[in-house]
């Protein structure tokens, strides 16, 4: 089961692809990367658009072409390694996932042909437009209350603490059907696991987050047993009935493993998405003010905060034979880099790339969401979940602004953009 275990610890370093330009100097895990990774990519974009990183071990492609393609053929570049750490973890954080009962396996995101599509089709259903209408009173509902916790809270506050956690949580466990009593410790336990599979924590960071994940995984395994005997109108009990009628279809271990790995898609990615576009929106005050004044703008504007401001600046893919991309001789073993974040600013595809536009025609030609068998399952939920929180707060706070001169930091990773805080003021 080593092969099908939903995190590998331990990952192959494939050389350079022979004659591949080779970068000693790019990593994601640089602050001024962090801070800002669209100068440094606009101008590998112009100068190297592919490379091999030498500090990753990865081919690194910026252009959209490249990684549409890339993204297109997954039965040459698997997923198979998107939820393996980056970079390798210590000794004692591998010894508490070495737990005889920790035992999730791949099921969406790094599960290959066919059993992905086999899956994928119990998944997809889960995330219906029933499902999408049964949630958004409660979206709309929480969001109301979080903003009005905020203004009576009186400004300055903290998004992020606010709402901009909070909200997508909550949503992503009621879609599951986790009861409301367990969000706290849920909360806990599914934050800053980007540290451990995608970042560069300590050993002491890692342990804490490998103790959390374990502590999810039996919540997870126990509460999958009891929607087998308590069924409820919730995507885990869909599962569950989907297993019932063709258990060679749907098997009990994959559904425990989709509920153990959906709570983490859900959560922290969507709050980066709803900082990033405030961040993005209230850097402008002409386009916010747009939006105050005409909410039917909304929908194109999350398209645009997607594309300028992703909160997933990359995603990764390993080659599994030997093969071609942008004229280089990729050798089986090949681990890839697909900068979402270049692709989204690619000079072929979108005018004035450097510039937020709400009005942007071809927004939604963005690549946040990934391209093919992987497209990310819950791309509705997110952007009702943008929608309804700017809709909200166009309509409530219409004076919402960034606190001035306040210096946003990012967690330094290898996937994942979004400000750990995000101060906000209001009334004048």
């Amino acid at each position: 089961m080593a092969d099908a275990a939903y995190h590998k610890f331990r990952t192959d370093r494939a050389p350079a692809p022979s004659g591949c330009p080779v970068n000693h100097d790019f990593s994601p895990f640089a602050s001024s990367y962090m801070a800002n990774p669209y100068a440094e990519l606009e101008r590998l974009r112009g100068e190297q658009p592919v490379f091999y990183s030498e500090e990753l071990g990865y081919l690194v492609l910026t252009r959209m072409e490249d990684v549409a393609e890339v993204f297109r053929n997954a039965d040459v570049f698997s997923s198979e390694n998107v939820q393996d750490p980056v970079l390798p973890i210590c000794d004692e954080a591998a010894q508490v996932l070495a737990a005889p009962d920790y035992n999730p396996i791949a099921v969406m995101s790094n599960r290959a042909r066919p059993d992905h599509t086999r899956i994928r089709k119990y998944t997809l259903a889960g995330f219906s437009g029933r499902r999408m209408r049964s949630l958004e009173p409660f979206i709309r509902r929480r969001c109301e209350t979080m903003v009005d916790a905020m203004l009576t809270a009186g400004s300055p506050v903290e998004f992020v603490a606010a709402l901009g956690h909070p909200l997508p949580g909550e949503t992503i466990f009621r879609f599951i059907g986790f009861p409301e009593a367990d969000d706290a410790k849920l909360k806990e336990w599914t934050t800053n696991r980007l540290a451990f599979t995608w970042g560069n924590a300590s050993d002491a960071e890692q342990v804490d987050i490998a103790t959390k994940m374990l502590s999810y995984w039996r919540y997870c395994v126990s509460f999958v047993k009891m929607r087998q005997s308590e069924p409820a109108d919730d995507f885990t009990s869909e599962l569950l009935a989907a297993h019932a009628e063709d258990a060679d279809e749907l098997s009990y271990k994959e559904i425990e493993s989709i509920v153990y790995g959906l709570s983490f898609a859900g959560h922290e990615i969507v709050t980066n998405f709803l900082s990033n576009g405030l961040v993005s929106l209230l850097s402008d005050r002409q386009q916010w003010e747009a939006l105050c004044a005409d909410s039917s703008l909304i929908s194109n504007a999350v398209e645009e905060i997607l594309r300028f401001n992703s909160p997933q600046t990359s995603w990764r893919r390993v080659a599994l034979e030997d093969t071609e991309i942008a004229g280089y001789k990729i050798p089986a073993g090949t681990q890839v880099f697909l900068s979402l974040a270049s692709a989204n600013h690619d000079e072929a595809v979108f005018d004035d790339p450097e510039s937020f536009d709400i009005h942007r025609e071809n927004a939604r030609a963005n690549i946040a969401f990934g391209r093919g068998i992987h497209f990310c399952l819950g791309n509705r939920l997110a952007i009702m979940e943008a929608q309804i929180t700017l809709e909200t707060l166009t309509q409530r706070v219409p004076s919402l602004d960034l606190v001035a001169d306040q210096t946003f930091e990012f967690f330094p990773n290898f996937t994942f953009r979004g400000p750990k805080e995000l101060w906000l003021k209001w009334g004048g």
